[in-house]
């Protein structure tokens, strides 16, 4: 029944307009044209509501972004996967470059774009092609589609937020399929009285306030700063956090539920080494990943096929070391997974550098990188929620 109406729907959308232009071209039916202009690119589609006037209400149709949204991210291809940072040289702009171009040349590092902001903004994550931004200055979070130039409103202020006494740590982003809304974790410590005090917050877009997440885990600092940020998988956000209370000591992932905004652990991956270090999270083809030193001796990296299922960890590639320290000339400090390709190239990061792996033939190319802060994967999309 559902699919019936579903039907309807997106034929009354392309044939009840006045200009007629589907109903010229009968060969073409209407369900097959709502299926192929659902698999084309943002850019295009948004030259293509210029076609007709049923094209222009079919392609600005919450069913019909949804409908793109999900076939954006089952796609396997690289063509609509853009990497967004903040450039370190330059605090009021946000930058992003396409992924694709490192899959395909080496030898040149594809050109940045950039986005004027009206002050500094950090990146607390992305989800479904939106873009969450902080204001350091002012305390706000607010979401930015870069794809068709859609900004929210601005979020109330973090609670007390006062500017350089008051920063970040562990943070996310993420999507609450079942109330349909977007939401902001972030753990903050506040400077008062000279005392550090940490709290937990999180903001629901489209509401007035942020609230209270009570005994949420403190992260440590021997935590890497790149592990503070929350990657969101199957409605949850993780991080890698070390677990004490325990001897001894051993890193778990927090994960949080942005439905029920309840927290757990999940285990991470038993490795065959003793001597683990420096584990990073990740998400390849929509799994999460975590990456670590094995030994000293190999970067290990693992997939979680079925998310939650510690049994169903598996094994994606192990990396000698010394072809890591070789390719960058030096030893880095930590090495984040970012995008599997569909002919099973991964790309990864370093701090300035990126990392081509093949899967099928263990080579390692070097590319160029960039200094930037706050990096992430960005889905072109149509999303711009309605709060």
């Amino acid at each position: 029944m559902g699919e019936e109406n579903d039907t309807s729907k997106r034929q009354l959308y392309l044939s009840s307009t006045g200009d007629g232009l589907l109903h010229r071209q009968p060969f073409l039916p209407d369900e097959l044209v709502f299926e192929i202009l659902s698999r084309l690119p943002v850019k295009s589609l948004l030259q293509y509501k210029c076609v007709s006037k049923s094209w222009k209400t079919l392609i600005s149709d919450p069913q019909f972004t949804q409908t793109h949204l999900r076939n954006l991210i089952v796609d396997p291809t690289i063509n609509h996967q853009r990497f967004f940072y903040s450039p370190e040289s330059k605090p009021s702009k946000i930058a992003s470059i396409p992924v694709k171009p490192l899959f395909e040349n080496l030898s040149e590092p594809p050109k940045a774009t950039e986005f004027s902001m009206e002050h500094e903004y950090g990146i607390l994550g992305s989800c479904n092609g939106l873009l969450c931004l902080f204001s350091f200055k002012e305390g706000y979070v607010t979401l930015l589609n870069p794809s068709i130039e859609w900004k929210s409103k601005i979020s109330p202020t973090l609670d007390s937020y006062e500017y350089h006494k008051y920063w970040i740590t562990y943070h996310g982003f993420g999507y609450d399929h079942v109330n349909d809304r977007y939401k902001v974790l972030a753990v903050v410590c506040v400077v008062a009285n000279g005392i550090v005090k940490k709290l937990t917050q999180i903001h629901t877009f489209g509401e007035n306030s942020w609230t209270s997440i009570p005994n949420f885990p403190s992260p440590s600092p021997m935590i890497s700063r790149f592990s503070w940020v929350g990657k969101f998988v199957s409605g949850t956000l993780n991080w890698v956090i070390i677990k004490t209370g325990v001897i001894p000591k051993r890193n778990v992932i927090l994960s949080f539920d942005l439905a029920k905004e309840t927290y757990k652990e999940v285990l991470l991956p038993e490795p065959d080494g003793v001597d683990v270090s420096n584990h990073v999270l990740g998400v390849l083809s929509n799994c999460l990943c975590v990456c670590f030193d094995s030994n000293k001796t190999h970067s290990d990296f693992w997939l979680m096929k079925k998310y939650g299922v510690a049994e169903s960890w598996t094994r994606l590639m192990m990396i000698p070391l010394n072809k890591i320290w070789h390719c960058l000339q030096s030893r880095p400090d930590f090495i984040q997974p970012l995008f599997m390709s569909e002919n099973s190239s991964v790309l990864l990061r370093t701090y300035s550098k990126f990392l081509l792996y093949n899967l099928n033939n263990g080579r390692l190319d070097c590319l160029q990188g960039y200094n930037e802060f706050d990096p992430d994967i960005y889905h072109e999309s149509l999303v711009s929620p309605k709060f």
